[in-house]
């Protein structure tokens, strides 16, 4: 459902649609705002409209903080900071082996049980 035919462009989003969509309640969407991470634009009434690369973006910014990652460090990855770049990919290389090492103890351990 997030794909659209190329002649149907994507609707713009409220913060309560952008919120159902995403899973991420309005408190955390402002959060995100305050924080800069999220920049959505501002209708004449002053309702917050996103759009469907916000809704990506959403996705990242959750990822990257589910994994442990600060909020400005995601938000200079968003900025193109390419050594903040490089050094997240330096540190998800890291915990993909510790993730590996562990999963190979879990396994170990459940064959020997």
């Amino acid at each position: 459902m997030d794909e659209f035919p190329p002649d149907v462009p994507p609707q713009p989003l409220l913060r309560h649609e952008l919120s159902e969509r995403s899973g991420v309640n309005a408190e955390t969407l402002r959060f995100y705002e305050k924080a800069g991470v999220l920049q959505p634009a501002r209708l004449a009434n002053g309702y917050r409209q996103y759009h469907e690369s916000d809704l990506k973006r959403l996705k990242l910014i959750q990822r990257a903080v589910g994994l442990g990652f600060g909020l400005e460090e995601v938000k200079g990855w968003l900025e193109g900071d390419q050594e903040g770049l490089g050094k997240g990919l330096e540190i998800l290389e890291q915990k993909q082996q510790d993730l590996e090492k562990l999963r190979k103890n879990l396994k170990k351990r459940l064959r020997n049980s």
